[in-house]
């Protein structure tokens, strides 16, 4: 009889646990506006940096061109290098490209 009071605390206490858990993780999901930089226990202010600011790139990264399709994984299983060499071949290997 005894073993059966130990297994009713220990099923209390997991069950307790679970509790302040799950109302822990419900508190948390609910700080979604919440500002995270007023936590700041020491109340220090980050100073910017004295300087102009200007785009470093202005027209754009030089050599990525932002028109062209992502590049494919690897393990694809599709052969991007005959598509890309001639329009016919994609077209005779019985594949087409995803458009």
């Amino acid at each position: 009889m005894p073993s059966l009071k130990r297994d009713n605390r220990r099923a209390v206490r997991r069950a307790a646990l679970a509790l302040a858990a799950l109302s822990l993780a419900f508190a948390t999901a609910g700080c979604g506006s919440m500002d995270f930089d007023k936590l700041n226990p020491f109340q220090e202010k980050e100073k910017k940096l004295p300087g102009a600011r200007t785009s470093v790139f202005p027209e754009g990264v030089p050599g990525v061109d932002y028109n062209a399709a992502p590049p494919q994984p690897a393990n694809s299983g599709y052969d991007y290098s005959a598509s890309s060499a001639s329009p016919s071949a994609a077209g005779s290997s019985g594949t087409t490209p995803a458009q």
